[in-house]
């Protein structure tokens, strides 16, 4: 899927590289703090574009940030939303606004949304 290539290659360069496909790895250690934040994407669904003879869809693309405290999440989510919105590359629209939490299992500050890749 060419875009999601795209879509990574406008985003691989936050978080000192800390970008990664479906999971944030084990070795993301939570008690050192050096390694956060991190950010995950997955494509949990996409908008179907059908015609006669061809069918495709335009993926939405769902960013989990991992951050030490909620200022950092907060910092973060700014600078991934400002990366997106400025890239001349691809067409992505907020679909879901930032949701803030706790993850537990991390001990990180957790905020996650949504672009539609059109």
């Amino acid at each position: 899927m060419e875009e999601i290539a795209i879509f990574y290659g406008i985003i691989k360069g936050l978080f000192s590289g800390r970008v990664y496909p479906d999971a944030v790895p084990a070795s993301n250690n939570a008690a050192d703090s050096a390694q956060w934040p991190a950010m995950r994407y997955t494509v949990p669904s996409g908008k179907v574009i059908a015609t006669n003879c061809y069918q495709d869809y335009s993926p939405r693309v769902q960013i989990d940030i991992y951050a030490n405290s909620p200022e950092e999440r907060a910092e973060a989510v700014k600078l991934v939303m400002d990366t997106i919105n400025q890239n001349d590359e691809l067409e992505c629209q907020l679909k879901t606004s930032p949701i803030f939490f706790m993850d537990f299992d991390r001990n990180k500050y957790q905020a996650t949304f949504t672009y539609q890749i059109n």
